[in-house]
């Protein structure tokens, strides 16, 4: 047996992290990264983080199949995993596997799941060929042949929650604004307001300010603002939707506003039924020269909750944290908002949405993915002046989000055949010179966790078990790649900087005796 150690994805591959209660999408470089310092190399164990993976059967049934530790192995969705320890070490070279849908950038030795016929198996990146299939989400699955009927597909999605009982903070209040506030009342007289000023960290004008009645802590003056604006704000349908609105044509610099085009009556009448069944305000409308019309609404404490969870300014929107927790009608309701403030439907079912921010796109993409709803990212720059839903775009680049007419969950004509996906199909493998780190997600539950601009099945390092693996199929060889990049490594100090990894090596020698 060869047991093999290094391999590893690119720092800008996207994963899906879980931790301290809130799920992120982001690259694994960025994830990854926090746990060193400067050019550290080697396994960091970590705690409290989950990635997504699979989850398997091993008895017969219909699905993906595969094997591990001789038995037959079937996946049967997608769920969080414990992971145990991440990697990152340096090489000189990469493979980028072009398939149908994105990329992936490996090194050598990485494992990628695909497809071969019906099973699925993990093989190194240097083993792949054109034409193989990757494992991605959502999983399609074939159903068994009927006679005299077309043949059937089943879509295996993300299992999310069923309900939904999230409430939002509607003016974010800092209760320790309140305490500053009522100990430095409290203390008028009998402290200095230079005193009072430093123990509670504010200025000595705040504090003069406050002991005059010049002006109280916003939460204590909510009833001087004109809008009466609920403290919460119950996450429903009619909420999602109205954040999908403002991701598409939202800002909240100051107040709250949305801009469509003039003829888009029926968004408008839309925007404004639920802002008033929500929040229980009325905008001021305004007609503008360039045929575009803005509903507004007066209210720095509305902007900033809509920043707050969907960002500000077209290249910085992104989807609100907690979607990653709704039941699937939830997301629903945010991609229609979206689709129908900046995007549009082809003549033949197509949905399509571009955005210039990156991020975004790469969360629908994922989000749809989970939902069982096949979609597709295309890249592209734009030269200025190209115009899109009436608006003249700047220089730049661009990412566009197409969910094909098979997929199209709100196409209100009866699909004949759904769920036929295209595969993400291997169209070429480069290899590239590369100078840089490359990472790692170590002891995730059945060896693997998704990654990619779309999710794609990647297998995990798998650091920590060589040993148990090779002794479990002992006589064996170990393979290890860049042994600098076990252990830790670090300047030089005291120890000549090398120590941890001869510890390391030490501890191969003992296993191996």
């Amino acid at each position: 047996m060869l047991v093999g150690v290094g391999a590893s994805v690119t720092g800008d591959t996207p994963i899906l992290i879980k931790q301290n209660g809130a799920t992120k999408l982001l690259s694994i470089g960025e994830f990854v990264d926090n746990f060193y310092i400067n050019n550290e190399e080697g396994v960091v164990s970590v705690d409290g983080v989950h990635t997504l993976g699979f989850d398997s059967h091993t008895q017969r049934e219909k699905g993906f199949y595969g094997y591990k530790n001789g038995r037959m192995q079937r996946i049967v969705g997608s769920s969080f995993k414990k992971v145990s320890s991440v990697f990152r070490h340096k090489v000189n070279e990469i493979y980028e596997i072009h398939y149908l849908g994105g990329v992936v950038k490996t090194t050598a030795d990485h494992s990628v799941f695909i497809r071969r016929h019906g099973r699925i198996m993990a093989i190194p990146t240097k083993d792949m060929k054109k034409g193989d299939i990757l494992v991605e989400l959502p999983l399609n699955i074939r159903l068994p042949y009927l006679p005299g009927v077309k043949q059937r597909h089943k879509v295996i999605a993300h299992e999310f929650p069923r309900t939904a009982d999230i409430f939002l903070d509607v003016w974010n209040d800092d209760f320790q604004i309140v305490q500053n506030y009522e100990f430095a009342m409290s203390q008028k007289g009998a402290m200095s307001q230079y005193a009072i000023a430093a123990q509670i960290g504010v200025s000595q004008m705040t504090v003069g300010n406050w002991q005059n009645g010049i002006h109280v802590p916003q939460l204590l003056s909510k009833k001087l603002v004109k809008l009466h604006l609920p403290d919460k704000a119950k996450v429903t349908l009619s909420l999602m939707k109205l954040f999908g609105y403002y991701t598409a044509e939202g800002r909240g610099t100051k107040n709250l506003e949305f801009t469509f085009g003039i003829h888009e009556v029926m968004l408008h009448q839309d925007v404004i039924r639920l802002m008033r069944e929500v929040f229980g305000v009325s905008p001021v409308l305004e007609k503008t020269a360039d045929n575009s019309f803005k509903i507004k609404y007066y209210s720095a404490h509305l902007g900033r909750f809509f920043t707050r969870h969907c960002g500000n300014g077209s290249r910085n929107k992104h989807v609100p944290e907690f979607i990653w927790d709704l039941p699937r009608e939830y997301f629903l309701a945010y991609l229609k908002g979206y689709w129908e403030g900046d995007g549009y439907q082809t003549k033949s079912g197509k949905l399509s949405m571009t955005s210039i921010s990156k991020q975004l796109i790469l969360e629908l993409s994922w989000l749809c993915s989970m939902h069982g709803i096949k979609a597709g990212i295309k890249y592209g720059k734009q030269q200025g002046g190209r115009i899109i839903k009436n608006k003249p775009l700047p220089d730049g680049e661009y990412w566009n989000l197409i969910i094909g007419k098979t997929a199209n969950p709100f196409l209100s004509e009866r699909i004949e055949s759904p769920f036929q996906f295209k595969r993400a199909i291997v169209r070429k493998i480069v290899k590239k010179p590369y100078d840089g780190f490359v990472y790692d997600l170590c002891g995730v539950e059945n060896e693997a966790f998704f990654g990619g601009d779309k999710p794609v099945l990647l297998h995990n390092s798998r650091v920590r078990d060589l040993f148990n693996n090779a002794k479990k199929h002992q006589p064996a060889i170990i393979f290890i790649d860049e042994v600098d990049a076990i252990g830790r490594q670090r300047g030089a100090g005291i120890m000549g900087g090398h120590d941890e990894r001869e510890q390391t090596l030490n501890q191969i020698l003992v296993e191996m005796d």
